[in-house]
This record gives structure tokens, C-alpha cells and sequence, in this order.
């Protein structure tokens, strides 16, 4: 695995983890939804989780078919434009 597979990888767990951290603990959707630094932050590790993907070598993804690479890099575009 190239080096830069690999921070890429831990930047993705670490993004994941963080979500996990900051969506922790709301007893309703709608709770979160109004706690807008940990929605905000929530929604840009998602962000963070696509460039990620995006960066991640064409030969590792297509080592690792089993992931659905495109529908990850996805939804960091569907975030971006519903914030335009």
C-alpha cells in the first residue's frame, strides 16, 4: 500500500470517528439538526471523508472493488451543492 493509501485511509477513520463523537448522545434527529457546531462539524467530515476517497489511488480502489468507491465521493458532492 502506497504511503499516501495509507494517510488517506487514516484521515478517512479519523473523519469517521469524529462523526461517531459529535453525533453521540442526541436523543432525536431533530436535536442534532439544531446543534448546529456539531451538525456543521458532522456535515464537513463527510466532506473530508470524500476528498479522501478522491485521493486515494486508482490501484487500490481497483484492488478493493468490494467498496463502492463512487457513492463515498458522492455524497461529499450532494453536501457541497446543497450548501450553494
Amino acid at each position: 500500500m502506497l504511503t499516501k493509501d495509507y494517510l488517506c485511509l487514516e484521515s478517512i477513520l479519523e473523519a469517521t470517528n469524529r462523526i461517531i463523537e459529535y453525533t453521540s448522545g442526541f436523543d432525536s434527529a431533530d436535536s442534532f439538526n439544531n446543534d448546529y457546531r456539531n451538525f456543521d462539524a458532522t456535515m464537513m467530515n463527510f466532506v473530508v471523508i470524500g476528498e479522501m476517497v478522491d485521493k486515494i489511488s486508482t490501484d487500490f480502489k481497483r484492488d478493493h472493488t468490494n467498496i463502492e468507491w463512487i457513492k463515498i465521493k458522492g455524497f461529499r458532492i450532494l453536501f457541497l451543492i446543497s450548501l450553494a
